[in-house]
């Protein structure tokens, strides 16, 4: 039987997919296996910074090298198809090729030659997944992006926005729940964009917080200008959908924004923050920030700590910026210097720090419901937790995962929250 190996790179988009080729490979009998192990070795490509794709590129000639069959999956094969096969790849596939890819090693093996199977079927397809790989798993709502952000490579790799039918996401939900999962994550490169037709984002929320269980319902990632006060009510009305929100930011400046297509401005952001927290009281806020983009100065800078310092994220990605393939932002004229980059990186670094200790220590002393993801490896006697808002928790004691535990925050270690079981509080207390 033939051995199979997939390397991850990315966003939960790439980890879905990845889930998608194993289910696929191991539907047809297939084994999976270590790459060193392996005949196939598929490595799932991202192109949103150099960095994840410099490593890919690393992992592909590696593989090449060590004489293994290499897949090359994902974003970098729409825009670098021959540089790959230079470097080692046998099989390229794109983005929308996954639910194929049985079909394409078959065509493959015919000739054994290097083939190019971007668009390998014309149909659109948006993948079930049949077995869950844990308690909290992606479904995927959209394919694509239509928002040509200036320095995002994602339309040119994913294409353009298409909205999976509502009832098809339903099905699939509920199939998951009657197989366990507790945490559904919808996923899509601009969720609040979503419509099929019929139904928007809001009224998909709806449609899922009325199937029956105990499950919670999380989604990322929204834009800021998509975020409507229809979704904000739908959540309030809900006791099934997160008050975790990951609002990617980019940048403070309205200068920036605009350079960078963003369509907001730096009030309405804020703006948007603070109804949300007004409506909805005890929320999680994350973000992505990116810094060093072209025609970047201090002033611009500035306007971006000055919203981390007004906000106070729970958490944040923050990136130097990269030129990515076929952006405007790569044509831009002023690109900021590398160590200048650095140096803004290391500030805003520890500027969102201080706003994330600060947040957590608001929450010693309070009360949530948490959902039990397993032992912790690191910290003997306790188990790893997260609540619906999506803080992460190490809760005292051990606990079946997947069940549901209503804890209290007692103590901060670093950056970790530390919870006790509310029954055993409740005991010590009597």
């Amino acid at each position: 039987m033939k051995k199979f190996s997939i390397i991850t790179f990315g966003c939960q988009m790439n980890v879905r997919d990845s889930h998608i080729i194993r289910q696929k490979l191991v539907k047809n009998n297939y084994i999976e296996e270590n790459p060193e192990n392996s005949d196939f070795v598929i490595i799932n490509t991202c192109s949103v910074r150099k960095k994840a794709e410099n490593k890919a590129k690393m992992y592909i000639k590696e593989y090449k090298r060590k004489g293994k069959i290499v897949i090359v999956a994902g974003c970098i094969p729409h825009h670098e198809k021959d540089k790959l096969f230079e470097i080692g790849a046998d099989i390229i596939i794109g983005t929308r090729d996954y639910p194929f890819i049985d079909k394409i090693i078959k065509e493959w093996e015919k000739d054994k030659s290097k083939r190019l199977f971007l668009n390998f079927s014309k149909e659109e397809v948006f993948e079930r997944i049949e077995e869950p790989f844990d308690i909290s798993t992606f479904v995927e709502i959209m394919h694509g992006c239509d928002n040509f952000c200036s320095f995002c490579v994602v339309p040119y790799t994913r294409g353009r926005e298409i909205s999976r039918n509502a009832f098809e996401i339903k099905e699939e939900v509920e199939c998951l729940i009657q197989k366990g999962v507790k945490e559904i994550v919808l996923i899509g490169q601009n969720v609040n964009s979503y419509f099929d037709g019929k139904y928007d984002f809001a009224e998909l929320l709806e449609i899922l917080n009325k199937i029956s269980g105990k499950f919670w319902i999380k989604y990322i990632s929204p834009h800021p200008r998509d975020f409507s006060y229809k979704v904000i009510k739908t959540i309030k009305n809900s006791e099934k959908i997160s008050r975790w929100f990951h609002m990617p930011l980019q940048s403070g400046s309205n200068k920036i924004l605009k350079l960078m297509r963003r369509d907001y401005t730096k009030e309405e952001y804020i703006d948007l923050i603070n109804m949300i927290r007004d409506e909805l009281g005890d929320v999680v806020i994350t973000t992505d920030i990116i810094v060093g983009f072209p025609y970047e100065d201090e002033r611009d800078f500035e306007d971006t700590i000055d919203v981390v310092r007004k906000v106070k994220f729970d958490m944040a990605f923050m990136f130097k910026y990269s030129k990515r393939p076929k952006t405007p932002a790569s044509f831009f004229e002023s690109q900021v210097d590398e160590k200048i980059k650095e140096e803004r990186l290391n500030i805003l670094i520890n500027e969102v720090e201080k706003g994330i200790i600060e947040r957590r220590k608001e929450r010693i002393g309070k009360i949530y419901e948490t959902l039990i993801s397993g032992e912790s490896e690191k910290y003997r006697g306790f188990s790893k937790g997260i609540t619906r808002e999506n803080l992460k928790i190490l809760l005292k004691g051990e606990f079946e995962k997947g069940s549901f535990i209503t804890c209290k925050i007692k103590d901060l270690k670093g950056r970790k929250l530390i919870g006790e079981n509310l029954k055993e509080v409740e005991k010590c207390i009597l």
